[in-house]
């Protein structure tokens, strides 16, 4: 009998526990989205309405030309910045896993001297600020050698400054990215690799063939933080670049932050346009950004 009834209280006792916790969990998820959906609303009121007390939850009117004309009022219109961001987010990214896959393999799959050196200075560098190497990395774009008129000595032009490259090339060989697909490799079991060497499989097509499919998972994740990364930039593009023309999308923000104060409706409807491609890349994703996340550390 006290068994019985020592069950049902410990069953009643795990039910409230799992209600506390869903509770909870609700009340985080309403606070997560409750500024979007807030940036939505408000972008589809007018300017006279945003600036009403007390503030009003859902529109009177719904101004869908708050989009038209965030979309086409820039200068350099909205859409040249959306251009520019999927540019640079996408040339980017494959451009980064060009050059850190490489490194990640070779790191993982072959000896030799100062190899777990290389990857600790690797390491090393996550634990720089960004803001600390805004200057030397803006040095270094605007005096490279034989680049935008520049001579042998980096002199004489503006190097990869106010370009498309200038705002990528800093990023290509990330150190997040790189501990990522090397924790990924060595999930792998060495077995494939051994195999791999006795059948007189070249490295490289054992890397392309056999390596990047079992892990994939781990390799989208990469490449979405990478894309999501580049996509969110503002004050790198901000700096390197002078012409509105190849500015992305973050740096469009600011055109609706004037000295009376921010034009909210448009700026709201900007904002929406910017999230969106990220929301949906997550959405298609989402299946592979978990599962590379879960094993990404399985094995160091």
């Amino acid at each position: 009998m006290k068994r019985m009834f020592g069950s049902v209280g410990s069953s009643r006792s795990s039910r409230i526990t799992w209600l506390i916790v869903w509770i909870c969990t609700v009340l985080l998820a309403c606070c997560v989205v409750f500024p979007f959906v807030w940036m939505i609303l408000t972008s589809l009121k007018s300017a006279e309405e945003i600036n009403r007390m007390p503030p009003t939850w859902l529109p009177d009117v719904w101004h869908l030309k708050n989009y038209a004309e965030a979309w086409l009022k820039p200068e350099s219109t909205f859409q040249r910045y959306f251009v520019n961001t999927v540019i640079i987010a996408g040339v980017g990214t494959a451009l980064q896993l060009l050059v850190c896959v490489p490194i990640a393999f070779a790191i993982t799959h072959f000896t030799f001297r100062g190899r777990n050196l290389i990857f600790m200075l690797v390491v090393i560098t996550m634990l720089i600020p960004f803001d600390v190497t805004l200057v030397p990395n803006f040095v270094t774009m605007r005096h490279i050698p034989f680049a935008g008129g520049n001579d042998w000595a980096g002199n004489g032009g503006q190097g990869f400054y106010d370009s498309y490259m200038g705002m990528m090339l800093p990023f290509l060989a990330e150190a997040f990215t790189i501990f990522l697909l090397r924790q990924a490799f060595l999930s792998v079991q060495k077995e494939y690799w051994e195999a791999a060497q006795v059948d007189g499989m070249s490295s490289a097509r054992y890397l392309w063939s056999v390596l990047l499919p079992l892990v994939l998972p781990s390799l989208i994740t990469t490449a979405l933080l990478a894309f999501i990364g580049k996509w969110n930039g503002v004050l790198w593009p901000l700096l390197i670049t002078s012409s509105e023309a190849l500015r992305p999308l973050q740096v469009g923000l600011l055109y609706f932050v004037s000295e009376e104060g921010p034009n909210y409706h448009h700026l709201m409807a900007a904002a929406t346009f910017t999230i969106a491609p990220i929301v949906v890349l997550y959405l298609v994703a989402q299946h592979w950004f978990h599962q590379g996340i879960t094993s990404a550390g399985l094995k160091g």
